[in-house]
């Protein structure tokens, strides 16, 4: 594989397999509708894909109840083929980091199984078997308990009953979490995504949470963020760099830097995700430019810099000021290209997909919707009110297939085909600002020479070595750019002095102008 530091220089996409590209027209995307897009992620300029889970699974989570972390789920492909899809991009000069969950299992993993089966089984203390339960509530609604088939025991998860969690107090846990690593390593992947890594349960079942009231948000402050988990992830880490380069990317679930900074820096985590910037819900560039400023401050490492994923709605729908204006959501895309950070790419963000809203239960697939849509039934709400409290929660948002030609789209949606034809879609905005991105290292590497907000105009130069790049992205009124005409080479954006709201302006800066 390339050195790490290559890996944080490229541009990332994010593949949620079951709706990338369906290859063999059986309706789910799979390895063989990923490969056929590699050129076209290719000429889009991406330089690493992280893929989400393809392992065998009941899919009550969307692939993340595994059944077998060494496998493919047969609906995706087969383990011959995810090599070919390793060996394709790596032809391609694109890095490949694989999704790996170590929380929870599938209760229909072997090791549960076991443990269900036998009593005496060596499986039974991979997980927390209890008579006496806790008060602690599951991420997805209502008890983190559910009650052993035939028993009077009950089996502890963080999410839905059937992602049991793992007893990471167990040293057993860890030499086969470890094993799990050894064999993708031993298929050449780049990377791993650590999968809610501060959820793991290191250090056993506590005491209650503290009460709250019935309409509050249940608290969590005993059963994540737990002592030990920051010595197994160093472990974990140490043990995958053994093995040569590769990049560690952490899924820590909080939008609180200082709670998602520990699990970064030497030794650890090379990046998390910075939820603090992405998962913002309303367009604000003041809160926005204070998370730029902060994650300078409070990271031990390099951001990143992404706002859509599969967990989220996407950002265009969030942020665009209509569903049809694509110059807010090509402004903010460019300050993904261009601040300090590793930029990730949700599929179809580059051509403008936006949210799928469900109109009834039927609609509505993401079990944390699902659960939450019933919880407010048995709490005497009716279907539309029970639809409108689920739909927060619910993850279907951006989940919807990519429409690759006109035929896959719906009447109002556009498709990556049309957009290639045209030289002003956001695809190729999008294409020119990560080409701008891939040809300066200065945008890849360089550091901050000054970070501003003027008025609603984002400003802010990085250098690197001999060369530096100015970047000004006004989201409010029109303003003037003081620093037009001279004698720097504008790399995007008017070729003017004023800049009207949602313009962009990059500009390469010459060693005189550099120095002021």
């Amino acid at each position: 594989m390339n050195n790490l530091k290559t890996g944080q220089d490229r541009v990332f996409y994010q593949v949620y397999l079951p709706s990338f590209c369906d290859g063999n027209a059986d309706g789910l995307g799979d390895f063989q509708g990923l490969i056929s897009k590699l050129d076209y992620l290719a000429d889009l300029g991406i330089g690493g894909i992280w893929i989400t889970p393809f392992y065998p699974s009941q899919l009550v989570d969307n692939g993340y109840d595994i059944s077998d972390h060494c496998d493919v789920d047969p609906r995706f492909g087969t383990l011959d083929l995810f090599d070919e899809l390793i060996a394709a991009c790596h032809q391609r000069d694109i890095l490949l980091v694989i999704d790996v969950v170590m929380n929870h299992v599938s209760d229909q993993h072997p090791w549960f199984q076991a443990a269900l089966r036998q009593p005496d089984s060596p499986f039974r203390d991979f997980f927390f078997f209890r008579e006496t339960t806790n008060n602690w509530t599951s991420f997805f609604g209502g008890s983190a308990w559910t009650q052993e088939p035939g028993r009077t025991t009950c089996y502890y998860h963080k999410f839905s009953p059937q992602q049991v969690c793992l007893n990471w107090s167990n040293p057993a846990v860890e030499q086969e979490i470890k094993k799990i690593l050894d064999f993708w390593i031993a298929r050449h992947v780049d990377g791993f995504r650590f999968d809610v890594i501060n959820f793991l349960t290191t250090d056993g079942i506590g005491e209650d949470h503290h009460p709250v009231e019935a309409d509050e948000e249940p608290p969590h402050e005993k059963d994540i963020n737990q002592p030990g988990v920051l010595n197994v992830v160093r472990r974990l880490c140490h043990h995958i760099r053994t093995h040569g380069e590769f990049l560690l990317i952490g899924e820590v679930g909080s939008e609180v830097l200082p709670v998602m900074a520990p699990y970064q820096g030497a030794g650890l985590l090379d990046v998390v995700f910075n939820f603090n910037l992405g998962s913002q819900k309303v367009f604000d560039i003041e809160e926005i430019f204070a998370q730029l400023q902060a994650m300078e401050t409070l990271l031990p490492g390099l951001p990143t810099l992404f706002f859509s994923s599969h967990d989220m709605p996407r950002m265009i729908s969030r942020f665009g000021e209509s569903s049809r204006d694509i110059r807010r959501a090509v402004a903010v895309f460019a300050l993904q290209m261009t601040a300090r950070g590793l930029p990730f790419i949700f599929q179809g963000e580059e051509i403008g997909m936006t949210d799928l809203v469900p109109q009834n239960l039927q609609q509505m697939r993401d079990i944390q919707g699902v659960t939450q849509y019933h919880t407010a039934i048995s709490q005497g709400m009716n279907d539309k009110q029970a639809l409108t409290y689920a739909l927060p929660f619910c993850r279907d948002a951006s989940r919807l297939p990519v429409p690759w030609t006109p035929a896959d789209a719906r009447e109002d949606q556009i498709n990556a085909e049309s957009e290639s034809e045209c030289s002003q879609s956001i695809l190729n905005l999008y294409k020119a600002l990560i080409n701008i991105r891939n040809i300066h290292p200065s945008l890849q590497r360089g550091d901050y020479q000054f970070l501003r907000l003027f008025k609603q105009c984002l400003i802010f130069r990085r250098s690197l070595g001999a060369e530096c790049v100015e970047v000004m992205i006004n989201f409010g009124p029109s303003v003037i750019n003081t620093g037009f005409g001279d004698g720097n080479t504008v790399l995007f954006g008017p070729d003017e002095p004023l800049l009207e709201k949602n313009h962009i302006l990059i500009k390469k800066v010459n060693h005189e102008n550099a120095q002021k």
